[in-house]
């Protein structure tokens, strides 16, 4: 079966995924989470940015956005005081 990228591609990604879960720290693991880099690497690769810099890049993207803390939002607070529901 023909693959749509090349061998030294095939190595990055592999790479890559072993690089960024390996860095994942490891009370915020999960397999969600894993499937979420799993799934932007080839996106990447595709895009033509497919050099190992770039796509653990873009795995480590994917997780930072996923732990960091989500923004208090002050407006969001403001309106659950007025609606009164609390």
């Amino acid at each position: 079966m023909p693959s749509e990228f090349d061998y030294n591609t095939i190595v990055n990604l592999n790479a890559a995924l072993d690089y960024v879960c390996k860095n994942i720290p490891a009370k915020r693991d999960s397999h969600e989470l894993r499937k979420q880099v799993a799934g932007e690497l080839p996106r990447c690769a595709r895009s033509g940015r497919r050099n190992l810099i770039d796509l653990q890049n873009a795995g480590t993207k994917v997780v930072n956005d996923a732990l960091k803390p989500q923004r208090f939002s002050w407006l969001r607070l403001f309106c659950w005081a007025q609606s009164g529901r609390f």
